[in-house]
């Protein structure tokens, strides 16, 4: 398990974490998640040259998405009810630097009985912001 933060009974965390980082896009990717609670998570993907870079040269986009996507679904998943995105918009800032750890930082600001809306910054490893992301879930009944 890679993740550090559990809030007390949190044991339908610590498996959603597990199914989370050893789902085959996750390995593909190498998206880790780093810490994780009620209505929050941390992943984080080190930038690989082999595995994450457009036709340019630099970070491709998706890979910024896939790491928020990453935070986004545990988030979601965290509150005790199955969530699926619904809806996101991203705004991509800077590139990370091949070899650069980033995280994204998926916060839960809104829930009620059908929806949860969350905010995720992606960040590089020296805090500077790469990307904003707001994502709304819908909790399957």
């Amino acid at each position: 398990m890679t993740s550090d933060v559990f809030k007390e009974g949190s044991g339908e965390i610590e498996k959603i974490v597990k199914d989370s980082d050893s789902s085959s896009f996750a390995q593909l990717m190498d998206l880790k998640m780093a810490k994780a609670a009620r209505g929050y998570a941390l992943a984080t993907l080190k930038i690989s040259e082999e595995k994450h870079l457009n036709f340019r040269g630099g970070t491709h986009g998706a890979v910024l998405f896939a790491v928020a996507d990453h935070a986004c679904g545990l988030c979601g998943n965290s509150l005790g009810r199955k969530a699926v995105l619904v809806y996101s918009s991203m705004n991509f800032f800077a590139n990370p630097e091949i070899g650069s750890v980033v995280q994204a930082e998926a916060k839960m600001i809104h829930e009620d009985d059908i929806n949860g809306s969350m905010a995720i910054d992606v960040t590089a490893s020296d805090g500077k912001l790469l990307a904003r992301c707001q994502a709304i879930v819908y909790f399957l009944r």
